[in-house]
C-alpha cells in the first residue's frame, strides 16, 4: 500500500465499500457510525434532527445512502473546513427533523419507545454475532485508527461514553480480543497492540484485503527480524571465538618462550602448535586436523588443561 495513504485511511475505504446483505447488520453499524462521530439535536417545538462529521468522504457517502435506503429519509450533505489553514475537508451528513426520523432513532437504539434519549443500545440488538461485528465495523469507521505493521502493531478505537466504552470492550472480549482502556483528555481509548488480535479484528469487521496485506507484511517483517536475530547471534559466536582463541594464542607463546611445551603430553603440544599456526580456526576445526581427529569435547578438555597450565608457568 501506498505510503502517501495511511493504512488506517485504506482500512476504512475498504469497509465503506463493504457489501452488507442484512437489514440488521446496516442499521447496526449505522447506530455505530452516528454514536461515534454524530450527535442528535433538540430543536424548538422538541423538533430532532441528527448530524454525522467525519473526514472520509466514503464513510458520509455510506451513511447518506443507508439513510435512504433502510429509512427513507432525506438527509443533507454539507463540506466544510475545520480550521482556514486546514486541508482536511469535513464531511456533514444532517438528517433534518421529518417524518420517520423518531423511528429511525428509535430503530437504531437512541430513543426509547416513549421518546426518550437512551445512554447505549438494547442489547437485545446486539445478540447476534453478525450484528456486533457490524456494530464494531461501524465503531472503527468512526474513531478507530490502525498503525501499519511496517511501524507497529497498534489498532485502537475512542469514545467518550463510559458505557459505551464497557460495552465495546466487552464485545471484543467476547469475539476472543481483550483490549486495554487509556484516558486520553476527555476520550476513553479501547487498544490492541498484538499483531494476532488486530489480524483478528479486521477480520471481524470485515477487511479481508486490508487483513492480507498486514499478514503479509508482518510475515516479511517477522521473517527479517528472525534472521537479523540470526545474524547477529552468528555475529556474536564469531566474535566470542577470535577473542578466546586470542586468549589462547597469547597464553601459549608464553608457554613456549618459558619452554613448557617440553612439558607437554603428545596430544596437548599437537593441539598447541595446532592452536599457534591457525590463530582463527575453530575448536571443532582444530579437532579434525589432530591426528587422530578428536570431537570438539576432547580439544576444550584439552585446551582448557593448556590454560591451566600457561596460567600456573606464567609470570609470577
Amino acid at each position: 500500500m501506498a505510503d502517501e495513504v495511511s493504512f488506517s485511511t485504506r482500512v476504512k475505504h475498504e469497509l465503506a465499500h463493504l457489501s452488507v446483505e442484512q437489514s440488521c447488520c446496516r442499521r447496526m453499524e449505522m447506530a455505530a457510525l452516528l454514536r461515534a462521530c454524530g450527535h442528535i439535536t433538540l430543536g424548538s417545538h422538541h423538533r430532532l434532527s441528527c448530524v454525522l462529521s467525519t473526514e472520509f468522504s466514503a464513510v458520509a457517502r455510506r451513511f447518506f445512502r443507508m439513510l435512504k435506503s433502510e429509512f427513507a429519509l432525506q438527509p443533507e450533505v454539507l463540506v466544510t473546513r475545520r480550521r482556514r489553514l486546514n486541508k482536511n475537508l469535513t464531511y456533514v451528513v444532517r438528517v433534518p427533523h421529518q417524518p420517520g426520523l423518531v423511528e429511525m432513532l428509535q430503530t437504531l437504539g437512541f430513543l426509547d419507545s416513549e421518546g426518550h434519549l437512551r445512554d447505549w443500545l438494547d442489547l437485545k440488538a446486539l445478540e447476534q454475532d453478525h450484528c456486533r461485528c457490524a456494530y464494531l465495523r461501524g465503531t472503527f469507521m468512526g474513531t478507530g485508527w490502525v498503525a501499519s505493521p511496517e511501524r507497529q502493531h497498534h489498532l485502537e478505537i475512542t469514545t467518550t461514553n463510559t458505557e459505551a466504552a464497557d460495552a465495546l470492550g466487552q464485545m471484543l472480549f467476547d469475539f476472543g480480543i481483550p483490549v486495554r482502556m487509556a484516558a486520553r483528555k476527555d476520550l476513553l481509548v479501547l487498544y490492541i497492540k498484538e499483531a494476532d488480535q488486530i489480524s483478528h479484528f479486521l477480520g471481524l469487521v470485515g477487511a479481508s484485503q486490508a487483513l492480507l496485506w498486514y499478514e503479509s507484511v508482518r510475515a516479511v517483517k517477522e521473517m527479517r527480524n528472525r534472521v537479523n536475530r540470526q545474524v547477529n547471534a552468528e555475529y556474536a559466536n564469531l566474535d566470542k571465538t577470535v577473542k578466546a582463541a586470542g586468549r589462547q594464542r597469547e597464553a601459549l607463546e608464553q608457554l613456549k618462550a618459558a619452554g613448557g611445551f617440553r612439558e607437554l603430553s603428545e596430544p596437548l603440544r599437537e593441539l598447541a602448535q595446532l592452536r599457534l599456526a591457525h590463530p582463527e580456526a575453530s575448536l571443532k576445526e582444530l579437532g579434525e586436523m589432530c591426528r587422530p581427529p578428536v570431537s570438539k569435547s576432547a580439544v576444550n578438555h584439552r585446551m582448557r588443561k593448556l590454560m591451566q597450565i600457561a596460567e600456573r608457568m606464567g609470570p609470577s
